[in-house]
């Protein structure tokens, strides 16, 4: 029997073949290579911060890479980069509040919850603001009147805009050209999607509780012809 001669540092696995040794990938040694490109280090911060968050002591990061919670910090670091994430320590903060396992950071419906709690903490008029000039910045991109943006746009590109709240459901619910956007454009899996991240629910009791901003809404809708 050959001497097993080759040690894998990360698992312990020993080969007596030096090829069987060379393509041996365990999962500590895929975790450590992704460990060192920017998504590993920004997960990696993200989890500190997690931590700090909780008044923790920051473990060192031989502990980030044995974590049980290491893949959900990976999915996080590309979930906020695929949504913008305009405040991550915002969001992980709100998780801590909540006491929300990273295991579902992801979720939309958690998503959900964290652009409900932006909706309240920003302005009305710093939103529609917002609204307002992605809309004109669509115009420009696709070469028509703002009027007609939603005749251009397509279904996963307004959801993009929705997950970043450059277009705010102050604007848009008061639009009925997006209700006819909505009903005629979107699939059944798309309404569902749009769904949980608008929560009409919620903004219905919202408009009838700010009754005077939603006036000052649809003003900007009617001189925008939406």
């Amino acid at each position: 029997m050959k001497e097993k001669r080759f040690e894998c540092k990360f698992c312990k696995t020993k080969f007596a073949i030096e090829q069987r040794f060379i393509n041996h990938r365990c999962k500590q040694m895929i975790r450590d290579e992704e460990f060192r490109t920017p998504e590993g280090q920004a997960a990696w911060l993200f989890y500190q911060k997690w931590f700090k968050a909780y008044r923790r002591i920051v473990p060192k990061s031989s502990a980030f890479l044995h974590s049980k919670f290491y893949n959900s910090f990976i999915r996080f670091t590309h979930f906020s980069r695929k949504v913008n994430l305009p405040d991550v320590e915002m969001y992980i903060w709100l998780m801590r509040d909540r006491d929300i396992s990273p295991t579902i950071w992801t979720n939309d419906q958690v998503y959900a919850l964290y652009l409900e709690f932006m909706d309240r903490k920003a302005p009305p008029a710093k939103q529609a603001e917002i609204t307002v000039n992605t809309l004109f910045e669509l115009a420009e991109e696709h070469k028509c009147e703002v009027a007609d943006v939603f005749d251009h746009l397509q279904p996963n590109e307004l959801i993009h805009l929705l997950r970043q709240r450059r277009l705010s459901p102050w604007i848009l619910l008061q639009s009925d050209k997006f209700k006819q956007f909505f009903v005629n454009q979107v699939s059944s899996e798309e309404r569902i999607i749009m769904e949980s991240i608008i929560r009409p629910a919620y903004w219905g009791k919202k408009f009838q509780e700010c009754a005077a901003d939603v006036e000052r809404m649809k003003l900007y809708v009617a001189e925008l012809s939406l």
